[in-house]
This record gives structure tokens, sequence and C-alpha cells, in this order.
């Protein structure tokens, strides 16, 4: 366990994180996420925590094709 504190929004205080597990984001940052001890809402903390070991390469983004122009379209007469 590795004891991080996380803010519960339920309980509006901060609170030991139970059952904490260490995840990746999409992003490739580390965070904590787990249960509050007194009213049982998940507690999700973004960062490492204690000794931030943990390290991830993120993930390179294909780049984007330039879009081309769309043609205008011919205004519609009125009679």
């Amino acid at each position: 366990m590795l004891a991080t504190e996380g803010y519960c929004v339920k309980c509006k205080a901060k609170r030991q994180i139970k059952g904490e597990t260490r995840v990746i984001m999409k992003n490739g940052r580390p965070a904590t996420r787990g249960t509050c001890p007194v009213c049982g809402s998940k507690i999700f903390r973004i960062g490492g925590g204690p000794g931030k070991s943990v390290k991830a390469k993120p993930k390179a983004k294909p780049k984007a094709k330039p879009k081309a122009k769309p043609k205008a379209k011919p205004k519609a007469r009125r009679r």
C-alpha cells in the first residue's frame, strides 16, 4: 500500500486512498485510483504519488494531412 492522500468529492475532505492502484492515463501520465475509506466512493488522483518510479513514454501522434478547401456551392436564383 502506498498510503496516498486524495480528495473525496462526496466527503469534501482529504482522505487516505483505500485499495489504491497505480495506473497510466492515455496521455502517458501516472495516476492513482482507489476508494474513500469513509463513504466508499471512488477517488482518483493525478500524479505519481510517493516514489515517482512509474515512467511511460507518451504515444506519438500521427501527423494529420492538411484538409483541402471545399468548393463553394453556386447560390440559388430568386425569381
